[in-house]
């Protein structure tokens, strides 16, 4: 009896180990833990703005400042899940809907057209104070 829980046990580990490893092509709309594919970029995206989710959690820059009608884009290249979120940040998940951003799952990009002058600030909902400082504002003049 023992050895059928051991060999329970050792499947579920094996299991968890192989899914917790997984490449990029990962279900959770946060990201794999990578892959080793090739990174995402905001090159051909027509954006005027790029911003880095890190894994460090940080947006970089935090801030940038664009004309009505052009386009940011984030990316993330760090291993870990992140979203792009309007609003901000608060100590549970929320989105003021100001602008659609989304799931940035490691190896992609969101890219959002502001149309229309204003300030929009932004925050990761999976990466939310007071433990992280993951946000930043969008300025469209």
């Amino acid at each position: 009896m023992r050895s059928k829980w051991l060999s329970l046990v050792a499947g579920i580990a094996a299991t968890l180990l192989l899914v917790s490893c997984g490449g990029s092509s990962s279900m959770s709309p946060y990201g794999g833990g990578g892959g080793g594919g090739t990174p995402a970029s905001c090159a051909s995206s027509g954006a005027s703005a790029t911003i880095t989710a890190t894994g460090s959690f940080t947006f970089s820059p935090s801030t940038a400042t664009i004309a009505a009608g052009q386009k940011v884009c984030w990316v993330n290249n760090s291993g870990v899940g992140h979203t792009v979120s309007s609003g901000t940040a608060q100590t549970a998940p929320s989105d003021d809907a100001k602008f659609a951003g989304g799931s940035l799952p490691s190896g992609n990009i969101v890219v959002v057209t502001f149309a229309t002058v204003g300030s929009y600030p932004f925050h990761c909902n999976v990466h939310l104070p007071p433990t992280y400082n993951m946000t930043g504002t969008i300025t469209v003049q």
